[in-house]
């Protein structure tokens, strides 16, 4: 694993000139630090993450999972998190990788595969297991084709299929057959979080949301938390305070517009509820922020 690693890391710091870097293998993402970064909130949508040198901590709810080379995570819904990242001791780059989940593909792999049995309660949204060999190496593969441009278009699926067989076959499989399945419990929490996002600044009913996903009330609160650790609207609030931040440094909206937009009604509570989670209060932060980026 660790020749595997070194040669990875090489192909991420020949290819990542920035930051995060998008490249032309379809979900494929390349990430090069050179600073450890305060936490970073952000929405996570369904991923594979590699950590090829130094190392992350990511924040879901109350939970936290820390991730280095001997570790990576799968993220099967759309969840805002907080996520930090570590360089490592050596002084070299972070470098990482993220790996966008292929539907099309899995479905594919999973017609030739056993029927497996899907569990009543759904998996946890993120979910961490340790690196084994034989999935480092078609990620390798598939890292090697940014040298291979000519191959891309054939052997992608292919390695995409080889990493997929063996995802399904470890500790992470259930999770990703409920990803894949269009009835399962993970995708019907996933309409109600689809709905949240879209309408974040409007009143929420539970009810409605519940019918919505298909289940009852005691049900659907049950499901909710299991999917995204928190409940429908402390996931809510995450969604809307990550857009006040935005519109606060993108659109540069005072603190009071910037509540207003994402739905807050006092001006008051949503200065507590931004604190709570950014740490300093909506005008403190975006100072603190531009500040940082001049």
């Amino acid at each position: 694993m660790r020749e595997r690693l070194a040669t990875m890391c090489d192909i991420v710091e020949r290819h990542a000139v920035e930051e995060r870097q998008p490249t032309p293998v379809e979900g494929l993402t390349l990430f090069r630090m050179r600073t450890s970064l305060h936490p970073l909130h952000v929405l996570y949508y369904p991923r594979l993450c590699i950590i090829l040198h130094g190392s992350k901590s990511v924040s879901l709810g109350d939970a936290a999972f820390d991730i280095d080379p001997r570790t990576f995570f799968l993220v099967a819904a759309d969840l805002p998190v907080a996520s930090r990242v570590f360089v490592a001791s050596d002084g070299r780059p972070h470098l990482a990788l993220t790996l966008d989940l292929d539907r099309v593909v899995l479905a594919q792999v999973l017609r030739h595969l056993p029927a497996r049995a899907v569990p009543g309660l759904p998996p946890a949204g993120l979910v961490t297991a340790p690196m084994r060999l034989e999935l480092l190496e078609p990620l390798g593969r598939l890292l090697a084709l940014l040298d291979r441009p000519d191959a891309l278009d054939f052997l992608r699926p292919l390695i995409l299929q080889e990493l997929y067989f063996h995802l399904l076959r470890s500790p992470l499989g259930d999770t990703l057959v409920q990803f894949a399945m269009g009835g399962s419990r993970l995708s019907q929490i996933g309409r109600a979080t689809d709905w949240i996002k879209a309408r974040y600044a409007e009143p929420v009913s539970i009810e409605a949301l519940a019918e919505l996903a298909g289940m009852s009330v005691t049900s659907f609160h049950r499901h909710f938390k299991a999917v995204t650790l928190m409940t429908p609207l402390q996931y809510r609030t995450q969604i809307r305070l990550q857009e006040a931040r935005r519109l606060l440094l993108a659109e540069r909206l005072s603190a009071g517009a910037a509540g207003l937009a994402v739905g807050y009604d006092s001006q008051s509570q949503f200065s507590r509820d931004y604190k709570r989670m950014f740490g300093t209060p909506p005008a403190s932060d975006t100072a603190r922020l531009v500040a940082a980026q001049a």
